[in-house]
């Protein structure tokens, strides 16, 4: 297939990223390496190591490969990917400002997501910074640039001319060229939550690469709230474990460290909760490769109105990669709530959209029941009796005396006997009236 160069969107040490279009017109982006380092065997190894790597990853939040690669007339290699729409991460913090606390750690737990999902088909990153982050218009995320990406069963962590971690977002064991794996990328991670919620990077980048490498490994890094006063602590803990110099005290895997950023801490009791996806450490576990890792969350909450009646709802949170089909409605990193009360019908949930993947709502409101949630449990009554009668109380204790001194009256000469029950009736209604009317006097 041909290609169109349009414009350049991207350049770096061994070449640049354009723009360009395919012969149906489809827009993608051309990755191109120069043919000043396309000489050398080990450059075309790592050109060759991102196709490798991107043929393996199939994931909506990891760039892919739309053609084969190629080498042009002037010996540069060139690699045909997806164009992403949207800025990266560290256009955005620039234009944006810092996120607030919750919205950084909401981002950083896609972002792990995926990343466990890169780490579990043995892949290693090694150049997770925020202009390696895309921001896509809807809400989700995409990892780009796996060009010195390596296989977590190598053991060697060299790269070739120390190309990477100049700007300090390089674990203190790739900067000492010692082995490494998956908790490499776990630092890096820590560098990108660090510069989410300061705008700052966690090592700053010295005169010279010697200076910086030595500040990754000697400089001791301050938590993020001493920069930005009012981070959580449990923010502040979780990015600084992450970062930890030592990789045997990080986080020991991606998951590890999004289940410490998903935590409500300061916000009360949590609600009851389910979650599904296709990660073996949901409540509810889809096999299907269409589903996310942590896809979908439903709580169970009852709030309490102006009136003092309970209402009961279900909150359905979408946290995947491509959604989640409501009655035919897409939700994308956004929640909705449906009102419960065990007999109207609940929504077609579709995990993904897709009908092999349905929300088996009798499941999830059994396992939110035997969570602590109850929304068949009534309201508790008031303390003070009630206020006042119902109109047909009212109308009943006024007829039963009025049809018993009437009936005294009509039977009194022609059934003495009859009249005498009557005016019994009569006057047991007067008394029971007055009774009512001191009651609700008190």
């Amino acid at each position: 297939m041909k290609y169109t160069l349009l414009e350049e969107i991207g350049r770096g040490g061994m070449g640049c990223v354009y723009k360009g279009v395919d012969s149906t017109g489809r827009t993608v982006a051309l990755k191109m390496m120069s043919n000043r380092v396309t000489c050398f065997p080990e450059y075309r190894n790592l050109f060759q190591s991102e196709v490798d790597t991107l043929r393996r990853l199939n994931h909506p939040s990891v760039v892919h490969i739309v053609g084969d690669p190629y080498q042009d007339a002037a010996g540069n290699l060139i690699l045909p990917m997806e164009f992403v729409e949207g800025e990266t991460l560290e256009h955005y913090i620039a234009r944006n400002g810092v996120m607030p606390p919750q919205e950084a750690a909401r981002l950083m737990c896609k972002i792990l997501e995926v990343m466990q999902y890169v780490h579990d088909r043995q892949k290693i990153h090694r150049d997770i910074k925020p202009s390696n982050i895309m921001l896509r218009a809807d809400g989700s995320i995409c990892m780009i640039d796996f060009g010195i990406a390596k296989d977590a069963k190598i053991g060697t962590g060299n790269t070739v001319g120390r190309i990477i971690g100049t700007d300090g977002y390089m674990s203190p064991e790739q900067a000492d060229g010692l082995n490494i794996d998956t908790r490499t990328d776990i630092y890096s991670l820590g560098c990108v939550m660090y510069y989410m919620l300061t705008g700052k990077n966690a090592i700053q980048k010295g005169s010279n690469e010697y200076e910086t490498i030595n500040t990754i490994l000697r400089f001791k890094v301050q938590p993020p709230s001493s920069v930005v006063p009012g981070i959580p602590e449990y923010i502040d803990k979780a990015v600084m474990k992450a970062m930890d110099k030592n990789m045997r005290l990080r986080y020991q895997s991606a998951d590890e460290f999004r289940r410490d950023l998903d935590m409500s801490a300061g916000s009360g009791p949590r609600p009851t909760t389910v979650t599904i996806g296709s990660s073996p450490d949901n409540d509810i576990v889809v096999h299907n490769e269409y589903v996310s890792r942590h896809h979908l969350v439903v709580n169970g909450v009852s709030e309490s109105g102006a009136d003092g009646c309970m209402s009961h709802f279900l909150e359905i949170v979408d946290n995947s990669t491509n959604g989640t089909g409501v009655d035919g409605r897409p939700l994308r990193h956004a929640s909705m709530r449906v009102e419960y009360n065990g007999t109207v019908a609940l929504p077609q949930v579709l995990l993904a959209a897709r009908a092999e993947c349905p929300v088996d709502w009798n499941q999830v409101v059994r396992m939110l029941k035997q969570r602590g949630w109850n929304p068949q449990q009534l309201p508790p009554l008031p303390e003070t009796a009630t206020e006042g009668l119902s109109p047909l109380l009212a109308i009943v204790s006024f007829l039963i005396p009025v049809a018993g001194w009437i009936m005294w009256g009509v039977w009194r000469s022609k059934s003495p006997a009859k009249a005498n029950l009557a005016g019994l009736l009569g006057f047991a209604g007067f008394v029971a009236n007055l009774l009512l009317i001191l009651i609700m006097m008190k």
